[in-house]
C-alpha cells in the first residue's frame, strides 16, 4: 500500500504512483527540472506523458526531452539553474489565458505523434527498409 502524501506549505510530496494521468489532468504546467550537470534526460516520458494531457511543459535545454519542445510552441527550454526566468515563463502561461491555449493545443499535437499508431507506422517504416 503507498504511503501517504506529505505536505510541507505550498507543496505535497507524493510517493511513486501506479497511474500518473489523474495528476497531469488536474495540472497546468509541467515542469522537468533535470540538472544536466546531474543526469541528462534521453527521451523525456514525463513531458511526453504530460503534453498528452494538453499540457504546456518548461525543460532543460539538453538531452532527449530538449528535443520535444518548441520554445513558445509547446512549452519552453530554459536552463534549469535560471530560477527567474522558470518563474516568468510560469507567470506569463497562467495570466495569458489566449496564449496558454494554444501552449496547450501545440502540446498536445506533438504528443499525437507519438501514439501507437504512429510508432508503429514508424517502426514498421524503418523495418522494411532495413530488410
Amino acid at each position: 500500500m503507498p504511503s501517504p502524501p506529505q505536505s510541507l506549505n505550498n507543496l505535497t510530496i507524493y510517493p511513486r504512483q501506479e497511474r500518473v494521468s489523474p495528476f497531469y489532468n488536474e495540472s497546468s504546467i509541467a515542469l522537468n527540472l533535470t540538472d544536466p550537470r546531474k543526469a541528462i534526460e534521453t527521451f523525456g516520458l514525463t513531458a511526453l506523458e504530460a503534453m498528452s494531457a494538453g499540457l504546456p511543459v518548461i525543460v532543460p535545454t539538453v538531452g532527449g526531452i530538449a528535443e520535444l519542445v518548441e520554445d513558445s510552441v509547446n512549452g519552453y527550454k530554459i536552463d534549469v539553474r535560471d530560477l527567474d526566468v522558470i518563474a516568468d515563463r510560469i507567470n506569463s502561461m497562467l495570466g495569458d489565458k489566449p496564449s496558454y491555449l494554444r501552449l496547450s493545443a501545440s502540446a498536445l499535437a506533438v504528443s499525437r505523434r507519438y501514439d501507437v499508431g504512429n510508432m508503429i507506422d514508424s517502426i514498421g517504416q524503418i523495418m522494411a527498409v532495413d530488410l
